[in-house]
């Protein structure tokens, strides 16, 4: 692995751990053992830094729910088992990442907002939409919707802090998103 992906991967440990304002190129570099001038070398300033590690972040996660996607079967745990890593990593992550990324990293807030709306309304809009064509998933569901509706949790999510640190991921999916995913499954398919 090359010293720039190593630069990137220990600033997002460092950043989903403190948050993005708190932590400085020294912080970095000291945390890597390396000069601050070999830091500035790979990437001309923190900003740059930020977008590298927001598109990494995004690599990573699309790589995760691809791999979710090959594993899986139906299409209702398919969207679940997304949903449960989408849960997994924020429980793991200070709300303070998400807040300093919108407040002061405006260019990586968008690419990190354009990737999480391809998450909802492609991937997971696309199960609704194929499960509602295979009859799986009741017709009358408004998929754009559904998936704002989720959208917006998981912001509330992240906002406030909002997952409750005693329970599983598995846990908060069952008795959130879940219950939503069960209300939409065409009667018919209940039944088998």
């Amino acid at each position: 692995m090359n010293l720039k992906k190593k630069i990137i991967i220990n600033s997002l440990k460092l950043f989903e751990s403190y948050g993005i304002k708190v932590v400085t190129m020294d912080d970095i570099s000291e945390a890597m053992g390396i000069s601050k001038k070999t830091l500035y070398i790979h990437f001309a300033g923190k900003e740059e830094l930020v977008n590298n590690v927001i598109q990494f972040l995004f690599e990573l996660h699309f790589k995760a729910i691809h791999k979710i996607i090959g594993d899986t079967n139906s299409t209702i745990q398919k969207i679940e088992k997304i949903y449960e890593y989408a849960l997994n990593y924020l429980m793991k992550v200070t709300p303070v990442f998400h807040f300093d990324l919108k407040k002061y990293y405006s260019d990586s807030y968008k690419i990190y907002d354009q990737n999480r709306r391809k998450i909802i309304f492609g991937i997971i809009k696309d199960f609704l939409d194929e499960g509602q064509l295979r009859g799986t998933i009741n017709k009358s569901i408004h998929t754009e919707l559904f998936c704002e509706f989720h959208l917006m949790s998981l912001d509330k999510i992240i906002t406030y802090n909002a997952l409750p640190t005693d329970y599983s991921a598995r846990d908060i999916l069952d008795n959130s998103i879940g219950v939503s995913l069960k209300g939409i499954i065409n009667q018919a398919q209940k039944k088998k």
